[in-house]
């Protein structure tokens, strides 16, 4: 069996777009499924995944409340948020509730797998948007 990923969103498109990006992968496969953060704690319990991935904004508990849960009783599990809005605002609280890495929904075609891959590496995936993106050239070039 490959990775084992629980994911959490609210939102049924959100998930199913996670799914079809995932299934991109043969060695992982999404174990169990939640739309608030409760449900999504719930679960980790009970099959603590190889990598929780949460969406910040959910009905019940947060995905930062949730991370924090899960972390708790399945510290080996890797935790990634995604959500509609950018991320490198709340970078330093999700850090601190253990979150490993951070995809925004609208990049998830693009930028979930290699995500994924480096925090379960043992990396980071947080982008700051503020810094030049691949392709960019920086003003003073």
């Amino acid at each position: 069996m490959g990775t084992r990923i629980l994911l959490a969103d609210d939102h049924g498109i959100a998930r199913a777009m996670i799914r079809r990006v995932i299934a991109k992968r043969t060695d992982w496969q999404i174990v169990e499924e939640a739309s608030d953060g409760a449900d999504a704690v719930a679960k980790a319990y009970d099959t603590c995944p190889d990598l929780a991935i949460l969406d910040i904004q959910m009905p019940v508990l947060s995905g930062i409340e949730a991370a924090k849960k899960i972390l708790k009783c399945c510290p080996a599990t890797v935790v990634m948020a995604e959500s509609l809005h950018e991320g490198k605002f709340m970078q330093d609280t999700l850090k601190q509730a253990g979150v490993r890495g951070f995809v925004q929904k609208m990049e998830f075609a693009t930028e979930l797998i290699p995500a994924i891959e480096i925090v379960l590496k043992g990396g980071e995936w947080f982008k700051d948007r503020e810094a030049p993106q691949i392709g960019e050239q920086l003003e003073s070039d």
